[in-house]
């Protein structure tokens, strides 16, 4: 029996870690067919102690000409795994449930301009648990990428994909709602809910970078990031406890994670008030 209060937020004791990997080393997702058995990292460059591979998945993965495969030695990745760190739990629970990262150069961006944080394009797929694959030019845009798609794959193991779930979420597909992130379509409960999750994930991020780094450029990068987050966070936070629809597992889920969400959107906002953030625009 899942205890499902303790799987929105990661855990010290690992449990949520545990369980979602036992459900997709035992269950198929509506994308994924094939139970997952862990890749191993075999002879690739290897990140979190040597229990990641940095390896190619797909040429194609990211879908746009503007991404080139990037050096599996690139310095920025350890970089990202380092800042990863400032939260031990979720650096635990990422060597457990991905096995590869698949890193990318964004051509269109200025490496002149690497030493300022400009975000990362990411990706990962159902069908491909424990992958994922991200853009490398920027270290703490890297370490967020990472977070977010392993809080994506979390949510696909759990019975929610983006535009359908076997458990927790009951709204049907074809009601929509406004997403905190993607503002050119309206998308169903699923989706908003991915979006939530992960960019509560990396918001949660965000404020544990903010702990460990005194490097003042660095820090200003990562305020920038931790304002944008949290308004965005905050819309997304009302429209979901206010039409997310669950069964009862999901109510003791949903309810645990957006007292969660409740609690890391008070500690950014004071964050930002003591540092005079408000809104930062940024590069997507």
């Amino acid at each position: 029996m899942i205890e499902w209060e303790r799987m929105a937020v990661p855990q010290t004791d690992q449990y949520d870690t545990e369980t979602i990997l036992r459900l997709a080393q035992t269950q198929s997702s509506p994308l994924r067919s094939e139970l997952y058995v862990r890749r191993p990292v075999g002879d690739a460059a290897a990140v979190f102690d040597g229990q990641v591979a940095v390896r190619y998945i797909n040429q194609d993965v990211m879908g746009l000409p503007n991404f080139v495969n990037a050096s599996q030695d690139h310095p920025n990745i350890p970089k990202a795994a380092t800042y990863v760190q400032c939260w031990p739990e979720v650096y635990e629970q990422f060597k457990k449930l991905i096995d590869t990262v698949h890193p990318f150069i964004d051509t269109t961006m200025d490496p002149r301009h690497q030493d300022v944080s400009v975000g990362s394009s990411s990706n990962s797929n159902e069908h491909l648990f424990g992958t994922l694959c991200a853009t490398v030019n920027d270290p703490i845009g890297l370490a967020q990428a990472m977070v977010h798609e392993m809080a994506h794959q979390k949510l696909r193991a759990m019975g929610i994909s983006v535009e359908t779930a076997t458990r927790l979420i009951v709204n049907p597909p074809d009601d929509l709602y406004e997403s905190p992130i993607r503002k050119d379509r309206s998308r169903p409960m699923t989706a908003v809910f991915h979006a939530q999750y992960s960019f509560m994930h990396v918001t949660q991020l965000d404020i544990k970078m903010l702990e460990h780094i005194d490097d003042e450029a660095t820090r200003d990068a990562v305020l920038c990031l931790l304002a944008r987050n949290v308004i965005r966070m905050e819309a997304g936070h009302k429209d979901v406890a206010g039409n997310i629809q669950t069964d009862a597992d999901g109510k003791k889920f949903i309810g645990a994670f957006l007292e969660w969400s409740e609690k890391v959107l008070l500690e950014g906002n004071a964050i930002m008030d003591k540092n005079g953030y408000g809104a930062c625009t940024l590069q997507s």
